[in-house]
């Protein structure tokens, strides 16, 4: 009862799950209370939970505003929603948007059904995520804050991505090694860390690492060809997205796709355009582009207007010579990629309920006659053969264990 919701609400003001100091703002305090009581509906704010099995304990305190998808059959709890155990998180907030898209929440939270916790350390050591120093009610409490970057959406980004190239680089305030030591900041991270660690308290953007099993994993995964992995992600942003393409071609996203986004924001976009992102993950447990999707979600949601970070002249000029001496050095395979003009063939979707084999699409890909359609079709509709769980997480990391 109240007495009970007081008591959370005394434990949460000061956020981070008792993990920080950072005490709350009036208006996020009143808020948080609101929330705690049940006075706050799912017309002005709506948690929802992407779930396979996950121990929900955590978000109770929000079980009010919280709607929970789950693809755990007969493991699913009564008062959440069933889905089909299909396209993992992706799957699931696209499915809650098309639904939804007349009746959307003022203020949505999409997230992993796991224990919102610092870091992440792989499958094996668990993590939840969370960027240092800040706490899900972040999340929540975003329309709240006073002082803020972007009024419609709140991301903190925790790593970012060379497109053509792949080369990877990590928030280092972002936990990913047991024992890391990381500085617990007084207020709020920013959306991005600064370019340097002697800027920003030891809050910055780790160097560029060519991540190889990455590629290999992500090429595989898509029926693509390494040396072609690159290009087919440019086509895809220019053609599925249609969005002006990032400075650089270097892509800032939240691991473990996190993030919260305002009803006006996610209009922008139609609901023909997420359905069409739908259709591509409607038929695999572990489809190739939810991997794409857990990179693209700060420019998939609405018609964003801005770089998610920026990127600076030397970065930009190191990247690029970057992937110049990949590019030379692979054998791309598709001698005509260079001329497509994008990747209309995806639109589409997945169509019969049928999906190729990777060594299908693969063998596709590398003949002469390979074609944009022939392209787009492997992306979207290579199966897997993994029988391991897949929920609404992304279990594979996309990162080495030791970073």
């Amino acid at each position: 009862g109240m007495a009970l919701a007081l008591a959370l609400l005394a434990a949460m003001a000061t956020s981070v799950a008792g993990s920080s100091e950072r005490v709350l703002s009036e208006l996020e305090v009143k808020q948080l209370n609101r929330i705690l009581q049940g006075e706050v509906s799912k017309n002005e704010l709506e948690i929802v939970l992407a779930q396979y099995d996950e121990d929900l304990s955590w978000s109770r305190p929000y079980e009010k505003v919280t709607t929970v998808y789950c693809k755990g059959g007969e493991r699913c709890s009564e008062g959440t929603e069933r889905l089909p155990n299909v396209g993992r998180e992706g799957h699931t907030f696209l499915h809650h948007i098309v639904r939804n898209y007349d009746n959307l929440a003022a203020w949505t939270v999409f997230t992993q059904a796991g224990e919102p916790t610092e870091g992440y350390r792989g499958h094996a050591a668990g993590g939840g995520h969370m960027l240092t120093g800040a706490s899900f009610d972040d999340y929540i409490l975003h329309p709240q804050r006073t002082t803020k970057e972007d009024a419609d959406s709140f991301f903190l980004f925790t790593s970012k991505l060379h497109l053509p190239t792949m080369q990877h680089s990590m928030r280092t305030s972002y936990k990913t090694v047991e024992g890391q030591q990381v500085i617990r900041p007084e207020t709020l991270p920013p959306m991005c860390p600064a370019h340097d660690s002697l800027e920003s308290s030891g809050d910055a953007w780790g160097p560029y690492s060519n991540v190889q099993w990455l590629r290999s994993f992500v090429a595989q995964k898509c029926g693509i060809e390494e040396g072609s992995l690159g290009d087919a992600l440019l086509l895809f942003w220019d053609d599925i997205l249609q969005s002006t393409r990032p400075p650089a071609n270097i892509v800032h996203f939240a691991q473990g796709a996190r993030f919260a986004a305002s009803r006006a924001r996610i209009q922008q976009r139609s609901r023909a355009f997420y359905e069409k992102l739908l259709a591509l993950v409607v038929t695999d447990e572990d489809p190739c582009m939810n991997y794409v999707f857990e990179w693209s979600w700060y420019y998939i949601i609405g018609a964003h207007t801005s770089s998610a970070c920026d990127v600076s002249p030397e970065e930009s000029t190191q990247i690029w010579e970057v992937q110049e001496r990949v590019l030379q050095a692979s054998s791309l395979g598709l001698s005509g990629l260079s001329g497509l003009s994008g990747l209309s063939g995806l639109s589409g979707g997945v169509s019969g309920g049928t999906t190729t084999t990777t060594a299908t699409a693969t063998a596709a890909m590398t003949t002469a006659a390979t074609t944009k359609a022939a392209m787009t079709t492997a992306m979207a509709t290579t199966t897997t053969t993994n029988s391991e769980r897949c929920d609404g997480s992304t279990e594979l990391s996309f990162y080495p264990q030791s970073i």
